[in-house]
């Protein structure tokens, strides 16, 4: 993981004006070409983007670097291009890839494994179907799995004789902290200052500029970024939209034997059945396989006060799915962690321009499938603050598509 280090003590504090003696003391306020406000998985490519154009930038972050408070934690994400949520995704993830391989050539470090992922459901089912019709209409490789392959090639799973399996030899996994921690320390190397452990009060638009008010001070840009995690109701409260925040846990199960391992050739899992959607990955370790639920999940209010042990609910659908399709696992995990889900009403991001403020650029609603897309999303939130315009098409993702925001 690229260490905080990046980060000196004099970037990371507001700086003091002088003042004449008698004076009280006041917070100076910093210019900057943009602001990124929020820097989890999204918010990190943004602030990296911003910097690697050669613009001013400053990042605000509640927590600290890579932190486990929000979305972006848990080691592991799986990547995929064969996406069954909407095939308008596709191309976005190409362009990911990219980036992905970019970032990891720069940093030095493996940041993406492509082991491949195993897909299964029933064939009419929206992840079956939806896989294999992205991957017609974007030319992509996707292989179906027969039986005697299932048999042969992944013994650990026990999939029902009516569920249609697929391979998409593309898919893998992403490291998330080192990811997160990798974007910002590439912004730094091209000037960007980062203020950790700083929470965002209020923004605004003053003249031709945007303020914005922190607990330890005021800052103006002529544009901003914001992607706020599980803080958007706070952050953009004039979006109306029903968002829906939730907690996922996610646990690592020890292993009864090799079958899952990463270094015997071991992929990424996804499976839908009839008591959810369920996915993991290989073990990394040789002992233990995370595996977690997608769907569910308990709604919350507030993401500071979130319970992150385990509590009732968390353990017995993914008890259930072990038993029925990974039998090879112990059903007593080693380890969990909490992380947040920031739903829209349609499960589609949003990516665009603010509303009310061209100068504005938001990224939200990443619904527990957006990791993947960090560094295109970045890019594209630079975009349209700086430019005021992307290339790509993002038109599913707008703001004011049909049906996001409640009816007045």
């Amino acid at each position: 993981m690229v260490s905080p280090r990046f980060c000196t003590q004099e970037r990371l504090r507001p700086q003091r004006q002088g003042v004449g003696p008698g004076q009280p003391g006041r917070w100076q306020v910093s210019s900057y070409d943009c602001i990124v406000i929020g820097a989890g998985g999204i918010g990190s490519a943004a602030f990296d983007h911003v910097a690697s154009r050669g613009a001013s930038v400053l990042g605000i972050e509640r927590f600290g670097i890579a932190h486990d408070q929000g979305s972006s934690h848990g080691h592991t994400r799986v990547i995929r291009q064969a996406y069954f949520e909407h095939p308008d995704y596709v191309p976005l993830l190409v362009d990911a890839y990219r980036l992905w391989d970019d970032l990891a050539d720069h940093s030095g470090q493996p940041l993406i494994s492509r082991c491949g992922l195993l897909l299964a459901g029933v064939p009419d089912g929206p992840a079956v179907a939806g896989t294999r019709h992205a991957a017609r209409l974007h030319g992509l490789d996707l292989q179906d799995v027969s039986r005697s392959r299932l048999d042969n090639d992944f013994p650990g799973f026990t999939i029902p004789d009516d569920f249609d399996a697929v391979w998409e030899a593309a898919g893998g996994f992403l490291l998330v902290e080192d990811a997160v921690a990798a974007h910002i320390a590439r912004a730094i190397e091209h000037g960007a200052v980062l203020h950790t452990e700083e929470t965002v009060v209020r923004w605004s638009r003053v003249g031709k500029s945007y303020e914005v008010v922190t607990d330890r001070g005021h800052y103006q840009a002529g544009s901003l970024i914001i992607a706020p995690g599980s803080f958007v109701p706070g952050l953009l409260p004039e979006l109306d939209v029903a968002w829906e925040i939730v907690r996922k846990p996610l646990f690592w199960f020890p292993a009864r034997s090799g079958l899952y391992d990463h270094s015997r050739g071991s992929g990424v899992f996804f499976l839908e059945t009839s008591g959810g959607e369920f996915y993991g990955f290989p073990s990394l370790d040789g002992e233990t396989v995370k595996v977690a639920e997608h769907t569910a999940g308990l709604e919350i209010t507030d993401p500071l006060t979130v319970d992150r042990d385990v509590i009732d609910r968390d353990l017995p659908p993914l008890i259930e799915y072990l038993q029925a399709h990974m039998p090879g696992l112990s059903t007593k995990p080693t380890d969990h962690t909490v992380c947040l889900y920031t739903r829209t009403p349609d499960g589609n991001f949003i990516v665009d321009k603010h509303p009310g403020h061209d100068g504005v650029a938001i990224g939200c609603g990443f619904s527990g499938h957006g990791f993947k897309f960090t560094p295109i999303i970045g890019s594209i939130l630079t975009d349209l603050a700086l430019e005021g315009t992307t290339s790509h098409s993002i038109d599913f993702l707008s703001a004011l598509r049909t049906g996001l925001m409640r009816p007045r």
